[in-house]
């Protein structure tokens, strides 16, 4: 698969929303580490070009509603923008009509 220079890329983190989480204690519960705890950070909100979760998106790439993604050979995944673009201009269109 080979993609032109300009063409951009667009991770989940840019895409979907996230709401906020505030920081919290984990103790694991098994394995070398159980007992043991570690602190989680906290994660302010943040609002994707989509506006919706990250699991309402990939719900949609299984039903089909939404473009397939790409994995890169380093374990991520990435949209084409141009395709989330189209994908948006069709929800408008669709919703003007």
């Amino acid at each position: 698969m080979t993609f032109s220079n300009s063409e951009q890329l667009l991770r989940m983190s840019v895409m979907a929303s996230f709401p906020a989480r505030p920081e919290r204690i984990y103790t694991y519960k098994s394995g070398k580490l159980k007992g043991q705890t570690k602190r989680i950070k906290a994660r302010p909100e943040s609002k994707g070009i989509i506006g919706v979760s990250d699991k309402t998106i990939w719900l949609w790439v299984k039903q089909g509603k939404f473009p397939k993604p790409i994995r890169l050979s380093d374990g991520v995944t990435v949209w084409r923008m141009s395709d989330v673009q189209a994908w948006m201009q069709a929800k408008a269109e669709a919703q003007g009509a």
